[in-house]
């Protein structure tokens, strides 16, 4: 209905050829108003005048004019511009919008487009994004009234992330592009290892490959700060591995009273071939740059595949916390459960 009603108004308003409607559409309003051009939130285009928003809606029959309807479905004012979004008029009787302006939705449209735009071509953390954005944009009081929280907003930046993140591969076999190779800059090496790649392999121990692939993350300076620290903490998360991939081991140093990660490692499985696999990485590393990789304490969570031999282990940590005298009938008893494969594996390790 009203685009008919726009098109009657565009053919038929006037008589005269010196006050055809081409003619009349064509004359510009003696106050212009202000409009800005920007995008809505699925990327069409949207014109802002006076605070008020206005979204494309239709064409004229000779395509010249293009009317503009106010993004409030309640409001019926309507806008007419040349080819070139240059103000002419408002549509009929109806110039009066039913509700108040926001100019702050410009302000908030322009950051939230700028970090979507940072988002999906940058490998920036999104919350670094998010704040770099906020103080960069001098928001009025009126925007930063309604801005949503830092972490609201990485949250929805995650779609267009997704856009920059390759799909998980199938299989452990799998080529890594150039860009996560090097850091989030682009300047410096970052992967140290590939056991799939031999421009990549650092391995001096032939005899000790483990059955799946190793990969090593660590740039040169995480490697100086490895390499000097006497205090290493060692972790592997199990429930945050990527697919074909068994855990992430982590090697976190000591700077400052802070802990600071400085080797990440996608391992295959838990054996100790390739623990030595990864340590045998660093060594050799080490060894490139004349340093040694020699600190006095290392601490780690170490735990057992077998349930039984994890049990005892813990029996006997909690020994520190029984009376003396009670500990050695205590300690006579840790492991009558075990079998004799349980308790060689554990004697094996109490050795290390």
């Amino acid at each position: 209905m009203g685009s008919n009603k726009l098109t009657a108004i565009d053919e038929t308003e006037c008589s005269s050829s010196s006050e055809s409607p081409e003619n009349s559409f064509l004359q510009p309003s003696p106050t212009k108003p202000t409009i800005t051009k920007t995008y809505l939130n699925k990327g069409k285009f949207m014109l802002i005048v006076n605070g008020y928003n206005f979204q494309f809606k239709n064409f004229n029959r000779k395509k010249t004019i293009k009317f503009w309807s106010c993004t409030n479905r309640s409001c019926n004012v309507i806008l007419h511009t040349n080819f070139d979004d240059t103000f002419i008029r408002f549509s009929g009787t109806v110039t009066d919008h039913n509700h108040l302006p926001n100019p702050a939705d410009l302000e908030l449209r322009d950051l939230k487009r700028s970090m979507k735009t940072r988002a999906a071509t940058e490998l920036a953390p999104l919350k670094e994004i998010v704040e770099q954005e906020m103080r960069k944009a001098l928001l009025t009081g009126e925007a930063l009234a309604v801005l949503p929280s830092a972490s609201d907003i990485g949250h929805t930046l995650k779609h267009h992330r997704g856009k920059l993140t390759p799909a998980l591969p199938n299989s452990s076999s799998f080529f890594i592009p150039d860009l996560y190779k090097r850091d989030y800059n682009n300047k410096e090496r970052l992967l140290l290892h590939d056991s799939h790649d031999s421009t990549l392999e650092i391995n001096e121990l032939e005899n000790a490959r483990p059955a799946g692939r190793v990969l090593v993350w660590a740039s040169d300076v995480q490697l100086k700060l490895l390499f000097c620290s006497e205090r290493l903490y060692m972790d592997g998360a199990f429930g945050t591995s990527p697919p074909n991939f068994d855990q992430v081991f982590i090697i976190m140093s000591i700077l400052h009273g802070t802990s600071v990660p400085v080797v990440y490692a996608l391992l295959p499985d838990r054996k100790a071939v390739t623990y030595i696999d990864s340590f045998n990485v660093l060594f050799g590393s080490a060894k490139l740059i004349i340093k040694k990789l020699a600190p006095l304490l290392i601490m780690t969570d170490f735990e057992p595949d077998n349930l039984m031999v994890r049990s005892v282990i813990r029996q006997m940590m909690a020994l520190a916390l029984v009376p003396e005298e009670f500990v050695p009938l205590l300690f006579s008893n840790l492991g009558q459960e075990l079998d004799e494969s349980e308790r060689n594996e554990l004697a094996g390790i109490l050795k290390q």
